[in-house]
């Protein structure tokens, strides 16, 4: 009954109050409207602060409550506000995400709501409440191991190199591949086939190759390849693997076809081969000509012996 005689002296005074000034206990609030961005990548704060207003609107010293609803994601604010008739103050909710977080909106509701007013427990206050967003936003990270420290190719041939690939962001990417040093290496003979990665989801590791080809030309080599792969959703954000290509290149001809050294010693083995044929021969004459003297020698010995008669 004494609350009722309360209002109604309240009334009774209202034409004595400046208008803007309610004889009933109210409350108004307002909070940036946002959407409010998050970054979880590791090492962020994974923190969003937004500003409120609460003010009080009556010609009541009131006692305000404050309540946030954010649902997974964790908040602060101050629990309750006191102010004097007619005047507002500034607060802050924080609200703090979890790292490495997927991508998401969340709705966040902030509510004020008179307790008390002038001492006295307001029982049907209703809360004032206002909503905002905050947007978990997708960040890229990858990380590369090569599989192939070392690749020895042959001339004429070709070979597969190989990395594991991990998906470090918080969403779904692909990543582009890149030869660093491509115009020099094809400048030595050597060629590749490489295409961008398949969509990985986060947190996904696979493996990944690409082919590389040697020409007949490719000298003797030894070099380091550098291969860069970059986010297709974030081109800032890109791991550099490396593996060494190696090659013994064409092996040393002992004749070189057409040359001049060539018809040196096709001429040189001519040469040498018919001199062969002639000392052959000369040595067969030879052995031929002794024959005749040993029969020779014979028949004379027979004519000796004819004398004796």
């Amino acid at each position: 009954m004494s609350r009722l005689w309360v209002l109604v002296g309240f009334l009774l005074l209202a034409p004595c109050v400046s208008s803007q000034a309610s004889p009933l206990p109210t409350v108004s609030l307002e909070c940036e409207s946002g959407p409010h961005e998050m970054e979880v990548y590791p090492g962020s704060s994974r923190l969003v602060t937004v500003n409120c207003i609460v003010a009080n609107d009556s010609l009541h010293s009131e006692k305000i409550s404050i309540s946030v609803s954010s649902g997974g994601l964790a908040n602060a604010a101050p629990s309750t506000v006191t102010l004097a008739p007619g005047t507002e103050q500034e607060f802050q909710v924080s609200i703090r995400g979890d790292e490495k977080m997927v991508p998401q909106t969340s709705n966040v509701s902030v509510s004020a709501t008179v307790d008390t007013f002038s001492g006295a427990p307001c029982m049907t206050c209703e809360p004032e409440t206002v909503d905002f967003l905050v947007e978990i936003v997708q960040y890229a990270d990858v990380s590369v191991s090569a599989r192939t420290g070392t690749l020895q190719m042959d001339i004429d041939s070709s070979s597969e190199v190989s990395f594991d690939i991990h998906n470090e962001g918080n969403a779904e990417d692909s990543f582009s591949v890149i030869i660093e040093n491509k115009s020099g290496l094809e400048a030595l003979g050597f060629s590749f086939s490489v295409n961008d990665t398949a969509q990985l989801i986060a947190g996904e590791r696979l493996p990944y190759s690409f082919t590389v080809s040697a020409s007949s030309d490719v000298p003797e080599t030894d070099v380091q390849v550098s291969v860069k792969f970059v986010s297709d959703f974030d081109n800032s954000i890109f791991e550099i693997s490396e593996f060494i290509l190696r090659s013994d290149g064409a092996p040393e001809s002992i004749i070189a076809l057409g040359s001049d050294e060539t018809a040196l010693l096709y001429g040189g083995i001519s040469v040498a081969g018919l001199m062969i044929v002639l000392l052959v021969s000369f040595i067969a004459m030879r052995s031929m000509r002794r024959r005749k003297v040993v029969v020779f020698d014979d028949q004379f010995e027979d004519f000796e012996d004819l004398e004796d008669f």
